[in-house]
């Protein structure tokens, strides 16, 4: 585990402590990654270079940074970006960071808030919540079902999503 050789981190904020990070667990409910944790530690609110991303459904998403997992550090806190999407996307779905058309990437804990999670890409022009939806949406599928559809799975693991970021062609 760890970051994986090829990246870098530019424009982090000063280095925060373990006591933020369990704060911003403990209000969302979830552990995060070991290797996500180390790295925010080090490169909190950092934008990763290389930094194009692909997911199932997208090529050639273009990274923008981590959210701050310290409220005294940092402009854009993760619980911000939480209560910002909360509703429209699936229960465990937490926002981590955001690409330069302001859509999200996320953790998926479908699997448990305390299991490993999936790294997720969320567009935020498919973002939807239950007052969206009509009632013949909703026997046609559930809240969640329709959420999903803005969601498309990255990477198995947060190394594995660091490991997958490449060069674009204007870097």
């Amino acid at each position: 585990m760890g970051i994986p050789n090829h990246v870098t981190f530019e424009c982090c904020t000063e280095k925060i402590d373990i006591q933020d990070i369990k704060e911003v667990e403990a209000a969302l409910g979830v552990r995060f990654p070991k290797d996500f944790v180390e790295c925010m530690l080090e490169n909190n609110e950092g934008c990763p270079i290389p930094c194009v991303f692909d997911s199932e459904e997208v090529e050639g998403k273009v990274f923008n940074a981590f959210y701050s997992l310290s409220r005294k550090v940092g402009g854009y806190h993760i619980l911000t970006a939480h209560e910002n999407v909360k509703g429209c996307v699936p229960e465990g779905v937490i926002p981590i960071g955001y690409d330069a058309a302001g859509n999200y990437i996320c953790f998926d804990y479908s699997n448990g808030r305390h299991a490993e999670p999936i790294v997720v890409f969320v567009e935020h022009e498919f973002l939807i919540s239950e007052e969206d939806l009509d009632e013949g949406d909703l026997e046609e599928k559930s809240l969640e079902e329709w959420q999903r559809e803005a969601i498309s799975r990255v990477a198995e693991t947060f190394t594995e999503f660091l490991s997958k970021l490449y060069e674009g062609e204007d870097e």
